[in-house]
Formats: C-alpha cells, sequence, structure tokens
C-alpha cells in the first residue's frame, strides 16, 4: 500500500469495500433464499406424501369395506348356497360399480371358486392362495403381486407391463356362523398409478417431480425400476419409524428433494404400510433461487460501480491540498526560498494538519541545536552509568546486575535454539584465612589476580562475574557435559597454580566449583544457577579445590588436588 496515493488507496478500498458486501449480500440472499426454498419444497413433498398416502389408504379402506359388506350381506346368505349362475351375476354387478376391479370370485371352504366374474377359474382350487387362507380366518388384504393365471385370462394390460393386483378377501358365514366360503378380490394395481397422476396434475415434466410407492421392506411398487429397493434398509428404517418427513437424498446421480410418508390405514382397514415418496431435483427445486442470487449479484456489480466512480471524484477532491503541503514539504532543504509550509484549504483535518506542520517547523528550527548540543553529552553520561551499574569496581568484572542481563539474553537464546549452555559458580576456599593472616589489602589483591586468570581462561565468548566476596559466576555458551568439566578443571587448576604477589608474600589459593548445564524444564537461568550452587555446596563438603556439576556422576566430575 506504501507505493500507493491515498487517491489510489481510497479508490481500492472502497471498491474491495463495495465488493465484499455485494459478495456478502448475494450469499447471504443465497443462504436464505435457498434454506427457504428448501423447507417449502421438503414440506410441500412431504405434504404431497401425505396426500397420496391418504387417497390410496381411503381407497382400500373402501374396497376392504366393500369385499366386507359383500360377505356380510344377510340377503345375500341363500345366493352363496344356491346357483352359481346367480352367484356370478351378483359379482358382475358388485365389479361393474367399481372398473378397476380385475376379478371377484365366490370359493367355497374346500377352496375351490364356485363363481367368478366372467366365470374366470371356476371350478379351479385356490386353497393354496394367501389370500383365501386368509380370509377364512377374517376380512384380510393382501400386498401387490402378480397374477400369472389370472393374467394369461384377462389379456395384456392396457400399457403392456404384467397384470398386479391387491388382493381383498372376507368369509362368508351362514345363518348358524359357520365359515361358507370367501369372497375374493382382485384389484387391479394401475388404480394406485390413476391416483398418483392425478396428484401430479401433468406437473412431472415441467417441475422433476415424481411420486414412488415402496412397500413397507422398501421394494419399488410403483416407479422406475419395479421390483427394486432404491433407498438402503437404514433409510427404510428411519421413514417407518418417522411415518413421515422430509430429507436430501444424496446418494441419487442428482441430489433429490424427498418427502415421504408411511400409509398406516384408515379406520377399521389396517394398512399395508406402503411408503409413499415424493421427490424432485435439487436444480429445479432451486432454479429460482438461483435467479434471485444472480439478480442481487448484477444489481450489487451496478452499485458497486457507482461507488467507485463517485469515490474517484471524492478522492481527487480530498488528496488536492495533501499535494500541496507534499511538494512544499519536499522543496524545504532543498529550496533556500521555500521555509515555510503554504497554507490550504480543504477539509477541517487538513486545514489542523496544515497549521500543526507549520507550527512542527517553527519549533524544530529553535530545538535543532539544543538536541545537537545535548545529545553528544547524553551518550557519554549513559555510557559511563551503564558501566557503573554493571561493573565490579573491585575486579573489573561484571557485578550481579551486569551478569544477569547477559544470562538471561543467553537463556532465552537456549529457550528458543537449544544451543548448550551452563553455569560455573567459583568460590576461594579459606578466603577470611587470607584476609584474617594477610589483611583485607591481600584479600583484595587476590580477588583481583583470580578476576584476571579467569578472564584470561575462559574464551572471548564465555563470561565471567562477581558476585560479591570471594564468589565469581562464569557463564558457559556452546559446550556439552563432557566440555563443561573440562572448563571447569582448567579453571581449577589455573588457580590451584597461580602465584599471587602481595607485598613480600607469595600467596597460594583453591577454589571449589559447582557446575550445571541449562535444561527445558528451567523456568530461567535463576534454576540454573541454584543448581550450580548445590552442587557448589556439595564441592565445598566433599573437601574443596574440587569440581561438582550437577545431574553427572562424581568420579567423573571430581578431582581433588
Amino acid at each position: 500500500m506504501r507505493h500507493q496515493s491515498l487517491r489510489q488507496q481510497l479508490t481500492l478500498l472502497v471498491s474491495v469495500l463495495c465488493l465484499a458486501l455485494m459478495c456478502i449480500l448475494a450469499a447471504g440472499a443465497a443462504y436464505i433464499a435457498q434454506s427457504r426454498v428448501r423447507q417449502i419444497v421438503m414440506h410441500h413433498a412431504a405434504q404431497e406424501a401425505a396426500l397420496t398416502a391418504s387417497i390410496l389408504d381411503r381407497g382400500m379402506f373402501e374396497r376392504y369395506r366393500e369385499a366386507r359388506n359383500l360377505a356380510a350381506m344377510p340377503p345375500l346368505r341363500t345366493v352363496w348356497s344356491g346357483d352359481p349362475a346367480e352367484i356370478r351375476r351378483v359379482l358382475e354387478q358388485v365389479r361393474a360399480s367399481y372398473p378397476d376391479y380385475a376379478w371377484i370370485g365366490y370359493a367355497t371352504p374346500d377352496g375351490i371358486v364356485r363363481a367368478a366374474t366372467h366365470g374366470m377359474l371356476e371350478g379351479q382350487s385356490v386353497e393354496a392362495r394367501p389370500w383365501f387362507q386368509d380370509g377364512l380366518k377374517g376380512p384380510a388384504v393382501g400386498d401387490v403381486h402378480e397374477a400369472k393365471l389370472l393374467a394369461k385370462l384377462l389379456g395384456p394390460s392396457p400399457d403392456n407391463e404384467p397384470f398386479r393386483f391387491v388382493d381383498v378377501a372376507a368369509p362368508v358365514r351362514d345363518a348358524e356362523g359357520r365359515v361358507a366360503g370367501v369372497i375374493g378380490v382382485h384389484l387391479s394395481w394401475t388404480w394406485a398409478d390413476e391416483a398418483r397422476r392425478a396428484i401430479l396434475c401433468g406437473q412431472a415434466r415441467l417441475t422433476g417431480k415424481s411420486i414412488w410407492i415402496l412397500s413397507g421392506d422398501g421394494t419399488m411398487l410403483l416407479g422406475p425400476d419395479t421390483g427394486s429397493k432404491p433407498f438402503s434398509d437404514d433409510e427404510i428404517r428411519t421413514m417407518r419409524q418417522s411415518k413421515a418427513g422430509a430429507f436430501e437424498d444424496q446418494g441419487a446421480p442428482e441430489a433429490m428433494l424427498t418427502g415421504f410418508a408411511v400409509a398406516e390405514g384408515y379406520r377399521d382397514y389396517p394398512g399395508l404400510n406402503w411408503i409413499i415418496v415424493s421427490r424432485q431435483p435439487d436444480s429445479i427445486a432451486f432454479a429460482a433461487t438461483k435467479g434471485i442470487v444472480w439478480t442481487i449479484l448484477g444489481l450489487g456489480c451496478g452499485i458497486a460501480l457507482v461507488g467507485l466512480i463517485c469515490t474517484l471524484f471524492i478522492a481527487k477532491r480530498v488528496t488536492r491540498p495533501l499535494r500541496a503541503i507534499i511538494e512544499a514539504a519536499n522543496k524545504i532543504g532543498r529550496d533556500p526560498t521555500i521555509s515555510q509550509l503554504p497554507r490550504v484549504s480543504g477539509s477541517l483535518e487538513i486545514v489542523q494538519l496544515s497549521a500543526a506542520l507549520r507550527s512542527l517547523l517553527r519549533r524544530a528550527g529553535a530545538a535543532e541545536q539544543q538536541v545537537v548540543a545535548t545529545s553528544s553529552q547524553h551518550v557519554k553520561d549513559v555510557t559511563a552509568l551503564r558501566h557503573l551499574a554493571e561493573t565490579d569496581a573491585l575486579s573489573g568484572l561484571f557485578n550481579r546486575r551486569g551478569f544477569g542481563l547477559l544470562a538471561e539474553d543467553a537463556f532465552g537464546l537456549y529457550k528458543r535454539y537449544e544451543r548448550p549452555l551452563a553455569v560455573l559458580i567459583l568460590d576461594i576456599d579459606f578466603f577470611k584465612k587470607v584476609n584474617d593472616t594477610y589483611g583485607h589489602a591481600a584479600g583484595d589483591e587476590a580477588i583481583r589476580a583470580i578476576g584476571a586468570a579467569l578472564t584470561k581462561t575462559l574464551r572471548a565468548s564465555d563470561k565471567v562475574a562477581r558476585f560479591g566476596g570471594e564468589e565469581f559466576v562464569v557463564l558457559v555458551h556452546e559446550v556439552d557435559a563432557s566440555g563443561i568439566i573440562t572448563v571447569a578443571q582448567n579453571l581449577r587448576r589455573t588457580i590451584e597454580t597461580l602465584p599471587i604477589a602481595y607485598q613480600e608474600h607469595q600467596l597460594s589459593v583453591t577454589i571449589s566449583i559447582g557446575g550445571a548445564m541449562a535444561r527445558q524444564e528451567d523456568r530461567d537461568i535463576q534454576d540454573v544457577i541454584e543448581r550450580a550452587d548445590d552442587a557448589l555446596y556439595k564441592a565445598k563438603a566433599a573437601g574443596r579445590n574440587r569440581v561438582m556439576i550437577d545431574g553427572l556422576q562424581i568420579q567423573l566430575a571430581t578431582a581433588v588436588a
């Protein structure tokens, strides 16, 4: 953005803002419209399925009631035991009342058809037929099936598909209540297809809607691929448990909004648990939604374009006085004739900016000389104070504060990059005896000599500090476990062999050293120092003039003088 002018930035930001708002608006509208349409379509599909189920249940209830009434009608009791021609005449009258009755017959208790419409199957045994066996027990209905023998007698169906029927049966009882026979009705399955077409009302081609009828186990009874199972057993189980509802079927080649309802019967008709399914492709159901989204998108693009044009003019007007200030500011210091910014007009903020910059230039000229005079002295003072604050006056080494700053930085690097880091704490053995024997001046000389020897023995990257009294601390970089032992032993031997001259005396001292390697579980450098201090205590307790490293075996870390 720093390479773009304010005018360009304003134009770009407003454009992006308009585009973002347009996209959010379009996405929100699409989501709301699609959600609402999905709810409406699913609700309508569920209603359509429920309506179809209700029509089928009521239609089957009528047929169920007619068969039961026909079997139980008192005036016909003498007919059933009479002339077969008279029975056939009664059955033909019933069949004429409802064209979808494909066949009506009366069979005696032994299963022989005594009379039937058009004389079909008369004299033949139907004892093994489920409808006859169930009809002996009471009014019954049978699910959709093919009747090959009856289909041959009826001839080809109008659509050249195999004849399929729904059975209705009822027992005929005599005056004593004994079963005298069974009325069997074969209802042509075409009546269900006609009901389905009536509900669709010719919408199938335009809306892509379809209505399927499935058996209770999910087998297709009416729809594409008759006999197939378009849904899984789990889906069928869910439909039967829910009784009615809707869902989006993603298993088909094209996503389908699907409503369903279970035909559970009507009044005393028990129902066959048919599952009615109403379906419509997502692409058709949401076609109106897509049109709305594109309309909103186009309107948003138009609004964004208008906003962009307006922004160009507004940005040009806003930035004109700023350009004048910038041009004048660039000439200050280059053009000796220009030492002040011009007064400009514009918005309140620009006028205030111009006044503030003019005032700033006036104050800057007066303060420039004072800054130059004091800055040099300030640098010197800061350097001197820092040296005093971080240096031990006696030894010239870092003091506790100076060492702490270096150590915290080093520990931070160790935590980030896992670069090895160790701390050694050195303590002069029996230092009080030196002071008591030769005086404090001798002790001070020993401190200075030891500090110089330690500095000379260590690498330039390692730092040594005096914490006070006879205690020194060393920060060792880039060293492993064996290396820190070596460093510590070298320091111990250096001090052990160090001659310290004081007046006519030659002093000799030893040191004890405790050390610790930094670990990831350490919270800060103080944890490392504390472990090194514990190791120093052990070295003192073990006899002095030796090295103890925290976490390492004593025999590897100890050397007795």
